[in-house]
């Protein structure tokens, strides 16, 4: 299943991307494309669909210094 999110909030952007990495790599999701600013998160994930949902979820409670405002799936 492949699926895009969307996170919007107040990011520490290098924080953030190397959170996901290692989520993705815990849960063997693969991010195919991800793109961190410190307003935005959006990453094309690919995985099983309850995997997905896990790291979505990680994600949305990230790495400490780093607030979720507002998320959406974008594809």
């Amino acid at each position: 299943m492949v699926r895009e999110i969307r996170l919007t909030g107040r990011f520490d952007p290098e924080a953030l991307q190397a959170f996901a990495k290692a989520r993705a790599e815990l849960l063997a999701v693969e991010i195919t494309e991800m793109s961190v600013s410190q307003s935005c998160f959006e990453a094309r994930i690919v995985g099983e669909e309850a995997l997905l949902g896990m790291f979505e979820m990680s994600c949305l409670l990230g790495p400490a210094g780093c607030i979720v405002t507002g998320a959406e799936d974008i594809a």
